[in-house]
């Protein structure tokens, strides 16, 4: 039998595999994570092998299936690019790999975590669900709006909670952690106000009202960054021949054009071409 006649049987039958999983994932998904919190509630102080057989194999059966699909989809490696390496291949390999890391020795400690985990296997709905695609494509495209808001805001709080830190540490002792501060930074910021923290000194609060003024300015910013890039991804969604997945490599390329056509250039060029804009300008009104 030529290469040829063997690469297409091959093709064949993980195409059939594939199709077969396919029918059956989202139930195997959802049967996955009732039978987790089936277990956690009934054996809530033991681990996986303590515990009735039936969530054990229930779960090895779930996912050597999941493992048998993956390892399908590495052999026929069909679609958008080397198929481990996309965003589908990758959600695939994080649904299986909590079951196959709890063969690793130094991981039994902790096999009660390994077994929350499991819950990741939920994000294989991505690849079936086209509102959870148009969703995350909103996200994804509000994330190039983000960055530089989430760079200023991480500028401010490092500000704040270092001046926190000096001015409001040697009156409470819990101004003294880094971690507290910005955890009430954080609180403060997002307005959830817990209260289980406040400024006493009068530096400290001058501090804190200031903060709250800017961090609130940003925080606002950031849900209209992700309200526009929304409105954007609902408005093309409306056309059924719409792909989601397509736009996520479309959004990228644009944004590396952009990033490519305004990077920086040094300050030594940005002046040089300032001086001969302000020297055209002159010469053009000189005539």
């Amino acid at each position: 039998m030529s290469d040829s006649a063997t690469g297409s049987s091959r093709d064949t039958l993980t195409k059939r595999i594939i199709d077969l999983i396919d029918k059956i994932a989202i139930p195997l998904v959802w049967y996955s994570t009732f039978m987790l919190a089936l277990e956690c509630h009934l054996y809530p102080e033991s681990g996986s092998r303590e515990n009735h057989g039936v969530f054990l194999w229930s779960e090895r059966v779930v996912a050597l299936i999941f493992t048998l699909e993956y390892l399908c989809r590495c052999l026929r490696n069909s679609g958008r690019g080397f198929y481990p390496i996309t965003l589908l291949g990758l959600i695939d390999l994080i649904s299986i790999f909590p079951f196959w890391i709890g063969f690793v020795p130094v991981v039994k400690p902790y096999l009660h975590l390994v077994r929350t985990l499991r819950l990741v296997r939920m994000l294989k709905l991505f690849r079936y669900n086209r509102g959870l695609q148009i969703m995350t494509l909103g996200f994804y495209r509000a994330y190039f709006n983000l960055k530089p808001l989430l760079l200023t805001g991480l500028m401010v709080i490092l500000f704040t909670m270092f001046s926190l830190y000096q001015v409001e540490g040697p009156h409470q002792d819990e101004f003294r952690d880094l971690f507290t501060i910005s955890w009430f930074l954080e609180v403060t910021g997002t307005t959830v106000g817990y209260g289980d923290l406040s400024p006493q000194s009068t530096g400290g609060k001058a501090i804190v009202m200031l903060y709250m003024i800017v961090g609130l300015a940003i925080f606002m910013a950031c849900f209209s960054a992700i309200t526009s890039a929304f409105d954007q991804v609902f408005e093309q969604a409306e056309d059924p021949e719409f792909e989601p997945l397509d736009h996520f490599r479309i959004i990228r390329q644009q944004q590396e054009e952009i990033e490519e056509l305004h990077k920086d250039t040094g300050t030594t060029d940005d002046e040089d071409a300032m001086a001969e804009e302000e020297l055209q300008e002159l010469s053009g009104q000189s005539i």
